[in-house]
């Protein structure tokens, strides 16, 4: 676009604009880094329903207008770290703000001080203390909570080391008004659901992508989707 003065047509400033087409509530967030790719496993489990994709490796800069013109965001890191969430921390404070729902997985996430942040503490409810008891804890299982509204149904399910060649699983303590939605195998928290202030989060401290069986895969997602409220 250029705009060029009336009065001195020698005057005149150039600028680039791009537009995003929403067609959909839910929009998946690519921030593994392809290392290795997992993408291809979050699309399998939206089975028939409609999505948005940004991938971060691609384009790092997540228009915050287009991350909020969606309802419902499915965000997941891999293998990345430190702090792969940490420099989004803000947008996702007004995506929250507004009311959205947000999924988030990822076996590093939280891993050193970045779990220790103010997004951490106030919006996902997490206490992280950063020690080894909390973090790169491997994970063989995990099992729903019972009562919780979107894995209380769940049994135990196996998780795949061998999809990121990794095994830096965390364990979560939840803050009020979060809730214990998974327990790994030896009976820690590394999964909450949030419904507090007008938004919903469901995050997982273990890879979403080595979650069991495509069928398994598929069952989570869309009791997530269901509990956000996407039809």
């Amino acid at each position: 676009m250029t705009a060029t003065s009336a009065a001195d047509a020698t005057v005149h400033a150039s600028a680039t604009l791009t537009s995003y087409a929403v067609a959909s509530d839910t929009l998946l967030v690519d921030g593994d880094g392809n290392a290795p790719d997992v993408a291809p496993r979050y699309e399998a489990a939206m089975g028939s329903t409609a999505y948005g994709y940004w991938d971060l490796a691609a384009d790092p800069n997540l228009p915050q207008s287009y991350l909020t013109a969606h309802k419902n965001v499915v965000w997941w890191t891999g293998n990345s770290y430190p702090g792969p969430v940490t420099p989004y921390e803000n947008e996702l404070k007004v995506f929250l703000d507004g009311g959205g729902r947000l999924m988030m997985s990822g076996q590093d996430i939280l891993d050193q001080a970045a779990g220790t942040t103010a997004f951490v503490r106030d919006y996902l409810h997490i206490a992280w203390d950063g020690s080894e008891s909390q973090n790169d804890k491997p994970t063989a299982t995990v099992v729903g909570v019972a009562g919780n509204p979107v894995s209380g149904s769940v049994g135990t399910v196996a998780i795949d080391h061998s999809v990121l060649d990794a095994t830096f699983e965390d364990q979560v303590t939840p803050i009020d008004p979060a809730t214990a939605a998974f327990q790994d195998d030896t009976g820690a928290t590394d999964g909450l659901t949030v419904a507090a202030a007008g938004y919903k989060v469901f995050f997982l401290a273990f890879p979403f992508e080595a979650y069991g069986a495509a069928t398994d895969r598929s069952s989570l997602m869309g009791s997530a989707l269901s509990w956000f409220g996407q039809p």
